[in-house]
């Protein structure tokens, strides 16, 4: 498979700017999670251990309504879900938060082509 460098690296910056919104608060560690699991090929991190997690944050909260998906849902269902969406997305903050921080620490050397 041919690999487009700047398409890499700007996949990996989504990624990057991702965990900066998930530490923030501004997104949502799910969301966030299934965001960074699902932009892992192209940005050729599949086998990364700071990405791996967020795969098993997507995979455990797949049948849980967020986002746009919200909108598609009746809200009484919304609301007897909520109470374990709030856990899921307590848990997802501690499964990621380190993962995060260590993207981003590691951002500087992510946004360098692959193999150079």
């Amino acid at each position: 498979m041919s690999w487009n460098q700047s398409e890499v690296i700007a996949v990996r910056r989504i990624i990057i700017e991702t965990a900066k919104d998930i530490l923030s608060g501004s997104t949502s560690p799910v969301e966030g999670a299934r965001t960074i699991a699902g932009h892992r090929f192209k940005a050729r991190l599949e086998d990364d251990p700071d990405i791996l997690p967020f795969v098993g944050i997507a995979s455990e909260t797949e049948s849980l309504p967020f986002g746009r998906e919200r909108a598609h849902w009746q809200a009484r269902a919304l609301a007897e879900l909520q109470g374990k969406i709030n856990e899921s997305q307590a848990w997802a903050l501690t499964v990621a938060s380190t993962h995060c921080q260590s993207l981003v620490a590691r951002s500087g050397s992510l946004m360098r082509w692959p193999d150079g």
